[in-house]
């Protein structure tokens, strides 16, 4: 919203008309098609694409996402739970289910192979892989470096305690890369992470909802997923989704070294008896 803003001292005409509405009725701007919009001002759909491209969109698609991730920026989460009801109240894990599905299918639209298997190369070569996500990001986060762990060398998981969050930035370099997981509302810890890390030259793959987004305009690549969620919680289905695939593929990239790694991992898992058997005597509480 910071370029409809800055916009608007200076528009006249038909532009003036069109940011007026926009700053006065956000939620309205954000959802209606051109068309309607249009209508609804009073002016001409060619007039909106011409003052979105002169504000630095590429067109009006462009600037209605930005609109709409502002909405989202300030949406209370108990207020995303209201909007979420549907009109008779009734609410099935089927729809919720759907709702998952479309993400994951609208994240598999928005991210082009190259991009998604450059960002493999850059997981592949690091020297370190770092990974921050905190609130309902967190288990993700946690979910990828344990996986990368077992993959390859050298795999930290960023956290808020202030010890780990100091040593892991006194040693991250431009050999690094870090892997953020950032969706609306937006943690400041993570985005604060981010921005420490562009300072040393460190590579970002940034795993969040749009270019534009405080860890998007950041990063070196951006993995966009889809996150709408039935309730007042983010959906990380298509995050879980993007994360497996991006683990799957580090894996195949190095296959003799990941395997040894895995075989590894399994024979420590064994010896502790990690793993639950039946009839097999011992719990692993006892042998400690």
């Amino acid at each position: 919203m910071k370029r409809i803003k800055m916009a608007y001292p200076k528009s006249k005409g038909t532009q003036e008309k069109l940011i007026r509405f926009i700053l006065d009725y956000p939620d309205v701007a954000a959802f209606l098609a051109i068309g309607d919009l249009a209508e609804k001002i009073g002016i001409s759909t060619s007039s909106i694409s011409r003052a979105a491209v002169d504000m630095g969109y590429s067109g009006f698609p462009e600037m209605q996402k930005e609109i709409q991730q502002h909405l989202r920026r300030r949406i209370l989460p108990t207020e995303r739970m209201e909007r979420a009801v549907t009109k008779d109240g009734n609410f099935t894990f089927r729809d919720s289910v759907r709702n998952d599905i479309e993400n994951v299918k609208k994240t598999l639209s928005r991210i082009p192979d190259t991009l998604f298997n450059d960002a493999v190369t850059l997981l592949s070569k690091a020297n370190e892989v770092f990974v921050v996500g905190l609130g309902t990001q967190h288990p993700s986060a946690m979910y990828f470096s344990g996986v990368m762990k077992q993959i390859r060398d050298r795999v930290t998981l960023i956290s808020h305690e202030t010890t780990e969050y100091f040593d892991c930035f006194s040693r991250i370099s431009s050999r690094d890369v870090l892997l953020p997981i950032c969706l609306p509302r937006y943690s400041r810890f993570t985005v604060h992470a981010a921005q420490e890390a562009e300072k040393t030259g460190c590579k970002i793959i940034a795993i969040t909802d749009s270019e534009i987004s405080p860890t998007g305009i950041l990063a070196d690549i951006v993995l966009q997923v889809e996150y709408e969620s039935m309730s007042f919680f983010n959906s990380n289905v298509a995050v879980m989704a993007v994360l497996n695939a991006l683990a799957t593929s580090v894996a195949m990239e190095d296959w003799e070294h990941a395997r040894e790694r895995v075989g590894k991992f399994s024979e420590v898992a064994l010896n502790w008896n990690a793993f639950y058997q039946e009839n097999s005597g011992e719990s692993m509480g006892e042998r400690l």
